[in-house]
């Protein structure tokens, strides 16, 4: 499986978004915008938000696409998301400008660990 590199994109969906908790960590990255999922998927938030990897359920999610220029950004990332064991990085088809792009994207793996009825959303707006 490739790893992350300077220069590849990266789909946050969640508390890295800006205005969230954890966005001080993409400080050496360049925003390229908005992005959506070109594939449905539910994102339930519990304690945070959680991208779940079940295909064509929930929405198109929305969140921001970066370009991560600072190789030791994908450690930290690593470490904050606890990859591969609370969330797995994988490479995601995103639309980003009406352009179709891939970006690595962080899935949340501890599904049954959830709260039974958690409602998938379109978008997680971080509150600071």
């Amino acid at each position: 499986m490739p790893e992350p590199k300077s220069g590849d994109l990266f789909f946050t969906y969640g508390t890295l978004k800006d205005g969230g908790k954890y966005h001080h960590i993409l400080h050496k990255s360049e925003r390229l915008g908005p992005g959506t999922t070109k594939i449905p998927y539910p994102l339930v938030v519990a304690e945070y938000p959680c991208l779940l990897d079940q295909r064509d359920e929930g929405y198109h999610v929305r969140g921001e696409v970066y370009r991560i220029l600072d190789p030791q950004c994908w450690e930290q990332l690593d470490e904050l998301e606890d990859h591969p064991v609370e969330y797995r990085r994988r490479l995601e088809l995103i639309d980003l400008n009406g352009s179709t792009v891939q970006a690595w994207t962080y899935f949340y793996q501890l599904v049954d660990q959830l709260p039974a009825g958690l409602e998938p959303i379109e978008e997680f707006e971080p509150e600071n």
